[in-house]
């Protein structure tokens, strides 16, 4: 299929019925992606029973998963710029569901583990290849739009996990929700495969396995590169602390009731996905992605630091928070268009792949980290550090734009 490319990787025109089944598939898959991430949650009460192991072996399952996944994102990526993004994320998304699927049919602890190692290999592959697809087959005028409802389609792949797997282990068992939740991604890779053709990934690539090694090392060690890479980690720290400690805060600092703080991440957190489809807006009417970026971020830093101090009342603080929400869902489409305009084209894929390391660095530790200023210091101290991982993540925007 020939369609007319501009230099910077995008079609020049096209269908828009072609350019919103691409989306939909893309975000169907990274929706799947992320609901498996967190299928295993809500399913380890009857695991750790029927199998007969502790929540300690239980945890290496989700460990093995992630691990198995950061391990292989960028050898993935350079994968992607060698022989295109489509054919690697059928693969992907075959071995992710498929993986998921026969978890559903094993009596083994030990099986358990292999698969959802295999299934973390399977997951590599999405953020790579669905930025390849995206920017090479949406508009220039409408790829702002199309990365938030790709960054909205994960989140809703979260919040899909507590209502969908609970149903289906009340309705049969833990084995048979897996081996539905399965079969669902396996229909994903089924339409992935039989929508090649308008699967687009014609970002330019060298002659195959010529150079490749040495340019992309020079290209992810180059300071806007290594920028981003960096940002990716503050900011989704910052994002992380407030989401997995939010709770804390409430309680302890407030004295409200577990319920009513749930509550209230619950509205943290969609409050951020609003933020995101209004982002893909804003994405699309500006070039100077930098600039929303240092704009909503330091907006994100001082309503935190506004909370932190605690000298507000409850009800100012959630209002901190939902701000705070919004203005780190409007970054995540800017951002986006930033590695994907700062990306050599033809090596988008291995780019990708490393900042959005920074994604599973910053997840992981910022927990522990905010954690730890809990018990040394005061609940209050998780909004401090919010705020000033959200400063640092300006800095990374203000180096990446140095000339």
């Amino acid at each position: 299929m020939n369609v007319p490319v501009n230099p910077a990787g995008g079609p020049t025109e096209r269908p828009s019925a072609q350019q919103m089944a691409v989306v939909g598939l893309i975000s169907a898959g990274h929706f799947i992606s992320h609901f498996y991430v967190l299928c295993l949650a809500p399913l380890l009460p009857a695991m750790a029973t029927d199998l007969q192991v502790g929540y300690a072996e239980l945890g290496l399952i989700t460990s093995g998963f992630f691990l198995a996944g950061a391990s292989l994102q960028l050898p993935a990526g350079m994968l992607v710029d060698r022989i295109g993004a489509k054919r690697v994320l059928f693969v992907g998304m075959f071995i992710l569901s498929g993986a998921i699927t026969l978890a559903g049919l094993t009596d083994s602890y030990w099986a358990l583990l292999v698969l959802f190692m295999v299934a973390g290999a399977g997951n590599c592959v999405f953020h790579p290849c669905d930025y390849v697809i995206l920017s090479s087959s949406i508009g220039e005028n409408k790829l702002g739009r199309a990365f938030s409802i790709h960054s909205f389609s994960g989140s809703a792949g979260f919040f899909a996990v507590p209502i969908i797997i609970p149903l289906l282990e009340a309705l049969t068992d833990w084995r048979t929700a897996l081996f539905i939740s399965g079969l669902c991604g396996l229909l994903i890779a089924g339409g992935i495969l039989a929508l090649q053709a308008v699967l687009i990934d014609t970002t330019p690539r060298k002659k195959r396995g010529v150079g490749q090694l040495r340019r992309t090392k020079d290209a992810l060690f180059s300071r806007r590169i290594l920028s981003h890479f960096v940002y990716f980690i503050t900011s989704s720290a910052s994002t992380s602390a407030l989401s997995g400690l939010t709770i804390v805060v409430l309680v302890a600092h407030f004295g409200v009731t577990k319920s009513l703080a749930g509550i209230i991440l619950l509205a943290y957190l969609i409050a951020a996905s609003v933020g995101v489809i209004a982002g893909g807006f804003i994405a699309d009417k500006t070039k100077r992605h930098d600039l929303v970026l240092i704009i909503t971020m330091l907006v994100a830093a001082l309503v935190t630091a506004i909370a932190a101090t605690g000298l507000v009342t409850f009800w100012i603080c959630v209002l901190m928070l939902i701000v705070a929400g919004i203005t780190k869902g409007i970054v995540a489409p800017s951002r986006d268009l930033m590695v994907r305009n700062d990306a050599p084209p033809e090596l988008l894929g291995g780019v990708v792949a490393f900042v959005t390391i920074g994604f599973t660095i910053g997840n992981g530790a910022a927990p522990a980290v905010a954690g730890w200023l809990v018990d040394i210091g005061t609940p209050l101290n998780v909004f401090w550090f919010a705020a000033a991982t959200s400063l640092a993540a300006i800095a990374c925007v203000l180096v990446a734009r140095r000339d």
